[in-house]
């Protein structure tokens, strides 16, 4: 065994592993991020809005939390759930795909989500990888090109009424 032999040893399974694997997210993936994040809603209890910062990145969080404190417990800007738009994640079947890297730490998830009674609906994700791991930096719809930029200006008027 000569030192060159001992890398081929080192580097052909690492290879084959990495064949093996592509095309399946993997653990610490934005598509298994939102994968396991749409897990969650098979418990019934399941909102990502009672601990936003968990799921979502600190300036989308934070405006949610902004919208929920300036609404002073009415409904604010925010009426529903931005993950599974919805209000009621009954029959929710959400299908993750198209994962496209936009930069470093920086992903886009395109998500059709379907509801009992209702057609599936593409929303798109943008993810950040956090210290803590992928969160949910904004969402667009059909209905909203921007959550973030959507909650940052009601915020903004919301806080000039007060």
């Amino acid at each position: 065994h000569g030192p060159s032999d001992v890398g081929a040893e080192l580097i052909l399974p690492l290879l084959i592993g990495v064949a093996l694997g592509a095309g399946q997210p993997t653990a610490g993936s934005p598509t298994a991020y939102m994968e396991r994040l749409y897990a969650s809603y098979s418990e019934p209890s399941f909102n990502p809005l009672t601990h936003p910062e968990l799921y979502f990145a600190p300036k989308l969080a934070a405006a949610i939390e902004e919208d929920s404190r300036l609404a002073k417990g009415e409904v604010g800007y925010l009426d529903g759930d931005p993950v599974c738009q919805c209000q009621d994640p009954a029959g929710l079947k959400a299908i993750v795909a198209n994962e496209r890297m936009i930069g470093p730490g920086k992903a886009e998830i395109r998500v059709s989500i379907g509801l009992t009674g209702y057609q599936p609906r593409p929303a798109t994700f943008r993810l950040v990888q956090t210290k803590a791991g992928w969160k949910i930096a904004d969402v667009s719809s059909v209905d909203e090109a921007s959550l973030l930029r959507a909650l940052e200006q009601s915020n903004r008027t919301q806080r000039t009424k007060q």
